[in-house]
């Protein structure tokens, strides 16, 4: 029985030797046969949580002016409710087609009224306390080369009190939390139908407050 007994310590001491020594380590030395080592698969990790929160959400952006309007009307019919979500993205120079601040409320009425008999739908009346209450808003534009074009417009049609202004304006992006499938195509025809605009995955940094 004591032979017995020091035959297998000594055999599982040589057994711990041989594994700290070399099994595991870049020696080159082979996996034991019953190992199967040909029936091994390694099993999928899940993507790190920055990923995931990368493709968590879809950005459509940058939009300004008139665009930011049509942009609003387009991306409602989706219904995308609480998921979706409105944030600056930064300001950029744009050229503001605009008539200056009238005196009074009725003053702005007449005048709107005499942009719709001009065939005139696109304008909005400004007000708060700053030095815009009371002016209208025709549209706003990236380039002065495109105000000018649409001051002449205006112009033509009888519009002689609008003037140009150059302004720094935010820049607005929507952001689709946890998009579906259909969602995502329907982002990327509304992309197609905004021609400069710009469709990414976003990494959720926004709050999903809707607006």
């Amino acid at each position: 029985m004591k032979a017995l007994f020091f035959l297998l310590l000594f055999s599982n001491v040589a057994f711990a030797i041989y594994i700290q020594s070399g099994l595991g380590s870049s020696s080159g030395l082979p996996l034991p046969a019953e190992l199967h080592p040909e029936k091994i698969r390694l099993l999928p990790t899940s993507a790190p949580a920055s990923v995931a929160a990368v493709a968590a959400c879809l950005e459509w952006g940058n939009f300004i002016g008139t665009d930011l309007q049509r942009a609003e009307t387009a991306i409602a019919k989706l219904q995308l409710g609480d998921s979706l979500s409105q944030h600056a993205v930064g300001e950029v120079a744009a050229y503001w087609v605009y008539i200056p601040p009238l005196k009074t409320k009725h003053d702005v009425a007449k005048k709107i009224e005499g942009l719709k008999k001009l065939g005139v739908s696109n304008y909005f009346h400004i007000q708060g306390n700053n030095k815009w209450h009371n002016a209208i808003s025709l549209d706003i534009f990236r380039s002065e080369e495109a105000a000018r074009k649409f001051l002449a417009e205006m112009r033509n049609k009888g519009v002689k009190s609008a003037v140009i202004g150059e302004r720094s304006l935010k820049q607005m992006a929507f952001v689709v939390h946890s998009p579906a499938e259909d969602i995502i195509e329907g982002m990327t025809s509304l992309k197609q139908e905004f021609p400069g605009s710009e469709l990414k995955a976003s990494g959720c940094e926004v709050a999903a407050p809707s607006f």
